[in-house]
């Protein structure tokens, strides 16, 4: 389901801001000045320390301890040049002056203080940073937004809380122009917990997990049944969307599935000892009470994702443990099972009269009804040849390659929504499965032309 990003912030209720909005513009006035904190105006620095971090911590924002303010003013004639350098650019971020500061601040200390340190800088420039000063719910609600509303946010640096936290207060500031920045100062934290609650409620949580060959023959096991019993390595909930890696030699997404249960005792799973290694066995052998998740197939896809693509997308490695996926990945992974199965993966349709495509199935995710014939009358009007590059198969790999092309739906089936007729001729397109990624990959989120795409092959050639 996606959201209305700007609704959604409508309807979140204003907190107090007044102190923060009170000691936070005098806070820059006097950081601007370059002075010794002890030439401040004693009741700015002490209430902006001490009283009005009460308002910002309220606001989700980390609290400034007693050492942590020692910490500061012991170092202050450091930190002044820098403060006053950022306090007096409130329109431009200064990366380097943000180094310079954190690096400052963890020399100083034994830790590196990394909220403390965001919140003092997000309090000199709250134009420019946000004032959610933990990088890791910064990117969470960065992939929430991505993933559940009509927003697409451009490139930013994960690793980096500014570069994060700018991106943030960059769209907030597009959504609503009018508004002084200090009013952004609540949105995050409370936006957060707005997607929290809904995703308590209907918002599918997407997981990675990966599988071992030599360990479970996962593809033995789904081409005899549409489920798999998993042992219960991460909590989702029944209507998540789980995507499987195979590691090496495939070393792809190849699987897209939905917890259709959760916490199943193992006595009372699949019985798919056949498909394990000689060396391994479900550690339910030994525990007949050990919990299982049940997975069914939604989706195959053998060729597209592996994991060099992946990596380029914000994978940071070769998937281990379960975890979530938000953002671009998830985007590109949805945009491949979308797209249908690669013709090797293709299970045969029933036919619907009149060429109907598009009806939503009641699961999870929205998965697309595929129409084969709407394939083959595709194939007979443009032939096997992608439309993209002219990639021919048969030319190419001989009677190994004979029939086998991509389909490509011009207008995405996912952006439609609804039942629609297709017509074959016009609707469709032959395209290799390279070309078939680039057109989906497409750019800042919009799925190219074949005509787009012709002419950057063009220009390559």
């Amino acid at each position: 389901m996606k959201y209305s990003l700007k609704e959604l912030i409508i309807q979140i209720e204003k907190p107090d801001l007044s102190q923060y909005k009170k000691y936070t513009p005098l806070f820059i006035e006097e950081a601007g000045k370059g002075l010794n904190w002890t030439e401040w105006d004693e009741d700015v620095f002490n209430d902006f320390f001490e009283k009005a971090h009460n308002s910002v911590a309220y606001l989700g924002q980390g609290v400034l301890r007693p050492h942590h303010k020692k910490v500061i003013k012991k170092n202050w004639l450091k930190l002044a040049p820098h403060l006053k350098a950022i306090a007096s650019s409130q329109d431009i971020p200064l990366w380097d002056e943000y180094k310079t500061i954190r690096n400052i601040i963890k020399e100083c200390t034994e830790d590196n203080m990394q909220i403390a340190t965001n919140r003092m800088l997000a309090c000199l420039q709250p134009k420019l940073l946000c004032t959610e000063v933990d990088l890791k719910k910064v990117n969470e609600l960065i992939g929430y937004i991505q993933t559940y509303t009509d927003i697409k946010l451009p490139h930013y640096d994960k690793e980096k809380w500014e570069s994060a936290s700018y991106t943030l207060l960059e769209l907030f500031h597009q959504l609503f122009p009018d508004r002084d920045a200090l009013d952004f100062a609540y949105i995050p934290w409370k936006l957060l917990e707005l997607f929290k609650e809904k995703e308590k409620i209907e918002i599918v949580t997407y997981w990675l997990i990966s599988s071992n060959d030599s360990i479970f023959r996962l593809e033995d096991c789904l081409n005899e049944s549409q489920y798999v019993d998993w042992q219960s390595s991460f909590s989702p909930k029944v209507g998540d969307v789980v995507f499987i890696y195979r590691t090496k030699p495939t070393q792809r997404v190849c699987y897209m599935m939905e917890v259709v249960a959760i916490n199943i005792p193992y006595r009372k799973t699949i019985n798919d000892i056949k498909y394990w290694g000689e060396k391994h066995s479900p550690k339910g052998e030994t525990n007949p009470d050990e919990p299982y998740h049940r997975l069914k197939v939604l989706g195959k896809n053998s060729m597209l994702l592996h994991l060099d693509e992946l990596k380029k997308l914000g994978l940071k490695g070769v998937p281990q443990g379960p975890r979530k996926i938000f953002g671009n990945l998830l985007e590109h992974i949805l945009s491949v099972f979308n797209a249908g199965p690669t013709d090797n993966d293709f299970e045969e349709l029933p036919s619907f009269e009149g060429l109907f495509e598009g009806a939503k199935k009641t699961i999870a995710v929205n998965q697309y009804e595929r129409n084969r014939d709407a394939r083959q009358k595709c194939i007979d009007a443009h032939g096997y040849k992608c439309k993209v590059c002219g990639m021919d198969f048969e030319k190419m790999y001989g009677e190994l390659g004979r029939g086998f092309i991509h389909i490509h739906h011009v207008v995405p089936i996912s952006t439609i929504g609804k039942e629609y007729l297709l017509d074959p001729v016009k609707d469709l397109v032959p395209v290799c499965p390279n070309c078939h990624a680039m057109l989906h990959r497409g750019i800042n989120g919009r799925v190219l032309t074949v005509e787009e795409l012709r002419n950057v092959v063009g220009k390559q050639k």
